[in-house]
């Protein structure tokens, strides 16, 4: 289960199926029973899961609740089967821990190939099986196991420490290809605990004071860079002087500006579309008014890209192109900074470029942090309608669907989602009373219990924590799996000797 969970959903289930099955067959009921019951905290999660049945009560579509039922139930079925088996050796947990990353690294091997291949399409479609957000998690909990790993000499002895470094980077590498911010975030904050807790607690005073800088100067280095990102973005790399005539005596065409930018110039400035036609039909075999490799129109790719390099959009911008220009053009790429920067530059870049947009034109369609934005906003409103007994188990996306409809969002229906906040959707389904259960039921196993909490789990909690705050990590079957999974067997498998 643990190597194919990035690989194949279906497997996954399957293996659920196989774990459960193989739970009753196996018998001994009693002692079963008897470890579930002196352990509170499995039952305490499971409330989780009790709080979806209750809540039915106030549902009307069933059709919705049944299958939200389906996609947690191991959410249930992983604690009380995994929690009430016997114990498993430390050596045992991390075989299946070895397997797990095991099972990532194929999963990136194999996006990182359908990149080289060019198979993969965008960025998101290089994590092939799962979500690459879901992927991201599952990244970022495999470097720190493989950081473990190393530091203890788990499966790498000195001569094959420089192995864990190389798959290490690799993960690295590979999570920057598909950017996702909830995975960069969750890698920091889990880093920024790990130094704190050495700094706290290592026996070396180098190691502690190492540990110390490093937690105070991380951050600083951080905000100090997306601060420079920032300036960058609206620092003119061009004349914005806006132009009457165009070199070869044409008026610029009158266009009505939306305020938005490209590497501090204005976009919709100094724009004759005729010269842009004549002169990009010498250029290229796709005309202006056609779809660019990414399906969007080549006109304003065209535009936006010349905006980014200064250039008037004009024969004489068109002239200034490079051939490798025209061919990110061609590509779909919107800014020439994205053919030739690393993906995390360019992923913070296009985030700043979105909130630009978002604070001057309220537009989030397609931006899929600003979307964000407005999930957020009306899911407040919805848990202010339904303060106390929630929309219902299968009733929140029919409840955000109407109030899109009645406050007259500006979001296209297709973008129409939830609340890409796992505890804010426990507020608007549940209510207050059941958002305090489902909090309680998640927080209350680790700090109850915290001391007999593994450096493995405190990661893998961390992790799927942050991950809430910005998506809906429960709702989706993957999700769902990833977190009963990892919750169960690092906090009520291990047989006392945690490491």
């Amino acid at each position: 289960m643990a190597f194919f969970m990035p690989l194949s959903l279906f497997v996954t289930n399957a293996t659920i199926i196989m774990i459960v099955v193989n739970w009753f067959v196996e018998g001994d009921y009693s002692s079963k029973l008897k470890r579930i019951w002196d352990n509170k905290g499995i039952l305490i999660f499971c409330l989780i899961f009790l709080v979806h049945i209750v809540w039915l009560i106030n549902t009307s579509n069933f059709d919705y609740a049944m299958n939200d039922l389906r996609v947690k139930l191991p959410l249930l079925a992983l604690p009380l089967a995994l929690g009430g088996s016997k114990p498993i050796s430390v050596e045992k947990r991390n075989i299946v821990l070895v397997s797990f990353v095991a099972g990532v690294f194929v999963a990136t091997c194999l996006g990182g190939a359908a990149k080289l291949f060019g198979l993969g399409g965008n960025f998101r479609a290089l994590s092939l099986f799962v979500s690459n957000i879901r992927l991201s998690l599952m990244i970022c909990l495999s470097i720190f196991i493989l950081l473990y790993f190393m530091a203890k000499r788990i499966f790498f002895t000195k001569k094959t420490f420089w192995i864990g470094i190389l798959l290490c980077l690799w993960l690295l590498f590979f999570m920057s290809m598909i950017q996702s911010i909830t995975g960069y975030v969750s890698f920091f904050v889990v880093a920024e605990a790990v130094l704190l807790s050495i700094a706290l607690k290592s026996d070396r005073k180098l190691y502690r004071w190492l540990s110390l800088v490093s937690f105070i100067v991380i951050p600083l280095a951080v905000a100090g860079f997306i601060a420079y990102e920032i300036y960058d973005f609206y620092r003119p790399t061009g004349n914005n002087e806006r132009l009457e005539t165009t070199a070869n005596g044409n008026p610029y065409d009158e266009v009505v500006s939306d305020g938005s930018i490209e590497n501090g110039n204005i976009v919709w400035q100094n724009i004759s579309r005729a010269e842009l036609e004549s002169a990009w039909a010498g250029r290229s075999a796709i005309p202006l008014d056609s779809l660019d490799k990414r399906g969007q129109y080549i006109y304003p790719t065209l535009v936006r890209y010349m905006t980014s390099l200064g250039l008037t959009k004009d024969a004489e911008g068109i002239g200034k192109l490079s051939d490798a220009d025209v061919r990110n053009v061609e590509n779909g790429e919107t800014n020439y900074r994205f053919a030739s920067k690393g993906n995390l530059i360019c992923r913070i870049y296009v985030t700043i470029w979105e909130f630009d947009i978002y604070r001057k034109t309220g537009i989030t369609n397609g931006h899929s942090v600003t979307q964000r934005v407005e999930y957020l906003k009306y899911g407040c409103k919805l848990v202010a309608k339904n303060f106390f007994t929630g929309t219902g188990e299968g009733d929140v996306n029919d409840e955000y669907q109407a109030i899109y409809e009645e406050e007259g969002s500006l979001l296209d229906k297709d973008n129409r989602n939830r609340a890409h906040n796992q505890f804010l959707t426990f507020f608007i389904a549940f209510g207050i009373f059941g958002f305090l259960i489902c909090l309680f039921a998640w927080f209350f196993p680790v700090f109850s219990d915290w001391k007999s909490c593994s450096y493995y789990f405190l990661v893998f909690f961390i992790i799927a924590t942050v991950s809430m705050f910005s998506d809906d990590t429960l709702e989706t079957s993957t999700g769902a799996v990833f977190v009963s999974y990892f919750y169960s067997l690092l906090k009520w498998t291990a047989d006392g000797k945690q490491q």
